[in-house]
């Protein structure tokens, strides 16, 4: 049995569930459709990624290891070339470096990392994705049903571990409640059900699984304006105090865009505790971000950016016992911002 004890601050303003989540999917999943090639003037090779990633590892402090980013390209070069390419670092001290695909077009792409040895047959967590990438059955007019198009997989990695991570991005809004009811989602999962309700976390814009950690993540689309109240309550679900970070919290919630932002909670399957919960700034760029520290200063500087339009995302994780750091992703190629704003990110 799970028990879910959580301190919570004084009472919060009221929560509406946001209203996004109509037919328009059905629009937005085509606009995704008709973009399906990434821009021509940059042409993805395994050798310069490699050696750009060393570079970047280098710089950062990161750990690297060449056979183990070779063996990653070699498994999903057709993904990386097809791909838009994002790189990621957090403020953590010699904390991975993270590179990522997002896929065009429905891939298996946990199969791919089977056939080649970087994930074991029958995870839990990659049957649950799967679960979560099949299409759902949707009402439509004068009482019809109409099917939503298949979630696309993606990966994440890190240059030691390989695969770290996996993800299903929907291209639509898929709603809590039929995520939850989609394959045989762990009790410690659907607890929270009633809780997200209450926060109006209701908009699931894409789920993850952490393979090393035994992670779930969802990526939620929260409805702007974000205020100090709303921020309070969100980072308490992970047992973090906003209270005692009053002017901090006030200058993060300056750079979330005022019509929405993405917001994550990653759970942790075994135990059900929250870990984390961490919200994003989208469509940032070099002369427009928040302060960052040495260490992201230095990623952000040496990663390189060949996409036709630059990207930098900037987010902030809470956990307990006032754990928090900064993440920072920057696009690399594949036309990210294209993918991003036929999604709808919020800020792009």
């Amino acid at each position: 049995m799970l028990f879910i004890c959580l301190k919570f601050p004084a009472t919060p303003q009221s929560f509406q569930t946001p209203a996004r989540f109509n037919s328009n999917f059905t629009a937005h999943s085509q606009a995704i459709m008709t973009n399906l090639n990434p821009p021509e003037e940059f042409k993805f090779t395994g050798a310069k990624f490699l050696d750009e990633i060393q570079k970047i590892c280098t710089v950062i402090g990161s750990p690297f290891s060449k056979p183990t980013v070779r063996a990653v390209i070699a498994a999903y070069s057709q993904n990386f070339r097809e791909g838009a390419i994002v790189l990621g670092a957090t403020s953590h001290e010699n904390d991975a470096l993270n590179f990522r695909f997002y896929e065009r077009r429905p891939v298996e792409v946990l199969r791919i990392a089977e056939d080649a040895e970087l994930l074991a047959p029958n995870n839990p967590l990659a049957t649950l994705l799967d679960a979560w990438s099949t299409p759902s059955i949707r009402p439509f007019l004068w009482g019809r049903q109409q099917q939503t198009p298949s979630p696309r997989q993606s990966c994440d990695f890190d240059p030691v571990r390989g695969l770290v991570k996996a993800r299903a991005s929907m291209g639509y809004m898929e709603h809590l409640f039929n995520l939850l009811r989609k394959g045989d989602v762990p009790k410690s999962i659907t607890a929270y059900e009633k809780l997200f309700n209450s926060l109006g976390l209701t908009d699931v814009r894409h789920v993850a699984v952490d393979f090393y950690s035994n992670n779930v993540v969802m990526y939620f689309a929260v409805d702007g304006p974000m205020t100090a109240d709303r921020a309070t309550w969100f980072v308490a679900i992970a047992g973090y105090d906003y209270d005692v970070d009053a002017v901090e919290r006030a200058d993060q919630i300056d750079w979330l865009p005022k019509d929405g932002f993405p917001l994550a909670v990653i759970i942790d399957v075994a135990s059900g505790e929250i870990k984390r919960v961490a919200w994003y700034a989208l469509g940032l760029s070099v002369d427009n971000r928040p302060a960052l520290g040495e260490r992201l200063e230095k990623f952000l500087k040496e990663a390189p950016d060949h996409d036709v339009e630059p990207f930098i995302g900037v987010g902030w994780s809470f956990g307990p016992g006032q754990k928090k750091y900064i993440i920072v992703e920057k696009s690399y190629s594949g036309g990210v911002v294209d993918l991003m704003r036929d999604w709808k990110s919020p800020g792009v």
